[in-house]
């Protein structure tokens, strides 16, 4: 998942589809270095081996740390849920479930304390494990 994903893909989409009463300022006014920190956080690597080794692992750690690091002054769920669905799309599987269910689950993270960061991602790890499937591929 690239910068380039988020502001073309998964901030649109939130910001055409996800307003509801509250529209979503312009990409630009970001808080500069904090998406960058989310983008870096599910890819980080020790001893050249990804620290989050699962795909769903990664996925959940891009959605919590979105989330809870606030890169955005607003829409912060909207897009991390839009982006969860696009990193996995990325990576060929998608989730069987709605965006109401998805959005209620990104309220809950936002509502979690800090010290609760590793139950909190082991439980979206779960779900996404539990609720994902592979992705027919076209030719």
């Amino acid at each position: 998942m690239t910068l380039e994903h988020i502001e073309r893909i998964c901030f649109t989409y939130a910001q055409v589809h996800l307003t509801h009463d509250e529209p979503l300022p312009f990409f630009r006014t970001r808080f500069p270095g904090k998406l960058e920190s989310v983008l870096g956080a599910s890819q980080r690597t020790y001893d050249r081996k990804f620290l989050y080794g699962t795909l769903e692992k990664q996925a959940a750690v891009l959605f919590y740390e979105m989330i809870k690091l606030h890169p955005f002054q607003n829409g912060n769920k909207r897009i991390a849920t839009v982006s969860l669905i696009v990193f996995l799309a990325l990576n060929e599987k998608w989730l069987k479930t709605g965006w109401r269910e998805l959005y209620d689950i990104a309220v809950t993270v936002a509502n979690s304390i800090p010290q609760h960061h590793e139950g909190v991602v082991r439980l979206l790890e779960e779900f996404i494990r539990n609720n994902s499937f592979a992705l027919e591929k076209t030719s």
